[in-house]
């Protein structure tokens, strides 16, 4: 573990001196500690663990007045995306850069070294002028070693009113707080061992957070204790339940009962919130005292259908510190007169008013950084409401090319933890047993509550459906859900049994449920169902199956990168059942188009779909590949004759900036085959706008496929843009492939939000079926 800082340095910059003497503010402090209670007889689940909880608490309630005054560089940076089974999409990205000076009995300053934002509109709001860079700087205040350090950061204060329960807004039961002992159970752990500059060694053990329950306000998680000191080396936790608005917060329950969230569409709820990995490292400086080091924190904001995972990663490198150990050693010298430790004599400065002194200190940075530097006044445009005295650069724009801004935070950098550290810390919460779930906490859903309760297709018709889940303790959960078509008058249903940890998902399912022969294509979503019944093109092709599978997948919240499942079903066709669609109701001669016609069969088999992707940036380069497998045995009705089959498929996508990134190129590349004999339902369909634009749904069908298509765009300050594609395709028997096969298609695109809603106008160019087609869907590369 590196514990940063050189030994020896300490504080003696005259500008430091001068913010002591002019900045005055107040000291919010952590209440003494006091005659603490005797602790819950089964707090502590073995001998070890007692002695270095209690030196944690005792370290904790004291008012750390060790640290008088520091100077630190702190790196930040952000970033929130869109989930969607392509790929994650930056909503928005911050990097910053900062030098804070910090001192006990004063207000911090803030030299603001860069910053540069990226979000949707954004380039519009500063181009007009309606937008400054500080009025969307993310960083408010240093590290305040009197305060908490398990939630700095997080909680804004440091005592024990912090973490006390409250309903008018969201608060952590802290482990180390008063009464705590009631609410968490610790365990001692491994003994990390940390070499010194100088030889020496230095101990910290690990004491695990145990919650007696799962509860969104309490973490579950792991720390690291000097247990001679109880000072924190690093924590490691998670809030242990899934934060739901509705479901945790008394005003919003009462809303909800009162009828005031009737009209938000059930797509966009339920409204939660998980702390995914909280990860905060300290380094020892000048072997005296713990400062930050870095902090990373992730997590998932939920609107429904919408999943937000957010990430943040803050990076200090103490430039000097002064300890309260060391001001005594310097004014026993200068009293003495000799020269002080460091061979540095602080001057003293006193200014008449504190925008006097911001104008000093503005004007020593100046010099030091051999460009201009402005404080900004507390009135002044971005500095309202900040608790730190900004000084930023006169050159506005020279922030976004600082070179002391941090890499976007999907790149590895030497101050930030290692994507080698970050699965460590991954794999010490998944180390930790799951937290008691109190009773067995349920929630039933029907029809429009959710998005995925209703849908529409030519085999079923209008359908409802309802979904019942529940935990069952520990890290299992029941889920049971139900269709019932009104066109098939058919039952569908599937109950699973899921163990989810914070590495893994494994499902155990038994099912009857109508099936897509592609279903990574969504044919049973929304899009689909608002196609079908609108315009009357239901693009999937279905047939019913009844079995029992087992599925690996990746935990709840990561990107669904992978997918593992074997499974053993019966295969039935499935008929169009209906044919009604709005624009097409006074068309008495109008149908849907056939049902693809299943073989009627038990199958066992196993399949294997890989997608990982690389890069999140609009403006950047961008690369997705999928790779599929699947295969098994099966028994027609018609002969009852076993046939094995093997089918692969391997695909690539990505997305490049072209000239001065307003121009990017795009392209998609596919192709599969089947080896053996295969049921027509498991033969490649192409046609639509997945796969080949200006032709219907399964206009190509085959044991084998190729594809691609390419797109040059136009993008309009990262809020959409304007694209010509082209499109070609080709499906049948690999022995009979021929050039003249193959099916091209041209157009126009528009997209907004990195291809997240798009609209395509297209022309099929080659064989009988061509078409104009208008299309608009979702999660498209450009």
């Amino acid at each position: 573990m590196s514990l940063g800082g050189e030994p020896g340095k300490t504080a003696g910059r005259a500008h430091f001196v001068f913010l002591a003497c002019a900045v005055v503010s107040s000291l919010t402090v952590n209440p003494a500690a006091g005659q603490q209670r005797p602790f819950a007889e089964d707090a502590f689940k073995d001998p070890s663990a007692g002695p270095i909880y209690r030196a944690a608490v005792d370290n904790w309630r004291s008012v750390d007045e060790s640290i008088v005054r520091y100077t630190a560089r702190i790196q930040q940076r952000i970033a929130a995306a869109l989930r969607t089974p392509l790929k994650d999409r930056i909503l928005y990205r911050n990097e910053t850069a900062v030098r804070a000076f910090w001192d006990r009995d004063y207000e911090a300053v803030v030299q603001v070294l860069g910053t540069r934002s990226q979000y949707p509109g954004r380039s519009i709001a500063v181009r007009e002028g309606d937008l400054d860079f500080l009025d969307d700087l993310p960083f408010d205040e240093p590290f305040e070693p009197g305060g908490d350090r398990l939630f700095f950061g997080i909680s804004e204060s440091g005592d024990d009113e912090a973490f006390e329960a409250r309903d008018d807004e969201f608060w952590f039961a802290h482990p180390l707080a008063s009464g705590a002992d009631t609410l968490y159970q610790f365990e001692s752990g491994d003994t990390l061992t940390l070499s010194l500059p100088d030889g020496r060694r230095l101990q910290a053990i690990q004491l695990d957070v145990l919650p007696r329950v799962a509860d969104v306000h309490r973490i579950t998680g792991s720390l690291w204790i000097e247990p001679e000191t109880g000072a924190l080396v690093r924590g490691v936790y998670r809030l242990s339940k899934q934060f739901d608005a509705i479901r945790d917060i008394p005003e919003m329950q009462e809303e909800e009962a009162e009828g005031s969230f009737k009209y938000v569409p059930g797509l966009f709820k339920p409204w939660t919130f998980d702390l995914t990995m909280v990860a905060v490292d300290y380094a020892l400086w000048d072997f005296e005292v713990w400062l930050p080091r870095s902090m990373r924190i992730e997590g998932e904001v939920g609107a429904g259908i919408l999943k937000i995972p957010v990430s943040m990663d803050v990076a200090y490198e103490m430039e000097s510190v002064t300890t309260a150990a060391e001001e005594q050693r310097m004014a026993r010298a200068e009293a003495a007169g000799e020269t002080p430790p460091g061979g540095e004599v602080l001057q003293e400065v006193h200014f008449e008013s504190r925008a006097e002194a911001m104008e000093f200190i503005a004007q020593l940075l100046s010099e030091e950084a051999g460009k201009p530097y402005e404080p900004m006044g507390r009135g002044g445009r971005g500095s309202q409401g900040r608790r730190s005295l900004l000084i930023a650069p006169q050159d506005r724009e020279s922030v976004t090319t600082s070179p002391d801004l941090p890499p976007p935070i999907w790149e590895e950098a030497a101050a930030f933890p290692s994507d080698e550290q970050l699965e460590e810390y991954v794999q010490s919460l998944a180390d930790l047993p799951a937290p008691t779930v109190q009773g067995i906490p349920w929630s039933f859903n029907w029809g429009w509550a959710r998005p995925d309760l209703v849908r529409y297709n030519r085999v079923e018709g209008p359908a409802l459906g309802g979904k019942y889940e529940a935990a069952l303790g520990g890290p299992y959960s029941l889920t049971a859900s139900g269709f019932f078509g009104f066109s098939d008058l058919q039952p569908k249903a599937r109950l699973n049994l899921q163990r989810s940890t914070v590495l893994r998902r494994l499902t155990l399912g038994v099912y009857r449920e109508n099936v897509a022969t592609d279903p990574a294509g969504g044919y049973l979503g929304f899009g689909n169902t608002l196609d079908a019944f609108f315009f009357g093109r239901d693009n999937g092709e279905y047939f019913r199956s009844t079995g029992v599978d087992f599925a690996w997948s990746p935990p709840v919240g990561a990107r669904d990168s992978f997918r593992l499942r074997a499974y053993a079903e019966r295969q039935e066709q499935l008929d169009v059942e209906t044919s009604f669609a709005f624009f097409h109701m006074f068309d008495s001669g109008w149908r849907f188009r056939p049902n693809v016609l299943a073989a009627d069969a038990d199958e066992v088999g196993g399949e294997l779909r890989i997608s990982p992707w690389w890069g999140g940036d609009p403006s950047g380069g961008q690369i997705g590949l999928e790779l599929y497998g699947q295969g098994g045995r099966w028994w027609a009705d018609a002969d009852e004759v076993s046939r094995d089959y093997g089918r692969a498929s391997a695909g690539l996508r990505g997305a490049y900036s072209l000239a001065d990134g307003r121009w990017r190129a795009g392209f998609e590349t596919g192709a599969g085959t089947t080896w053996g004999e295969a049921p027509l339902q498991r033969a490649w369909f192409l046609g639509g706008a997945q796969s080949l634009r200006g032709y219907p749904a399964s206009v190509a069908v085959g044991t084998s496929f190729g594809r691609g298509r390419l797109e040059i765009a136009r993008s309009f300050d990262e809020v959409g843009s304007l694209s010509l594609f082209g499109d070609v395709g080709w499906a049948g028997n690999r022995d009979d492939f021929d050039s003249s096969d193959l099916l091209y298609s041209v157009g126009l695109g528009g997209s907004l939000l990195d291809g997240l809603i798009r609209f395509d106008l297209s022309q099929g160019l080659t064989g009988p079926r061509k078409q104009f087609r208008i299309d608009l869907y979702l999660d498209a590369i450009l």
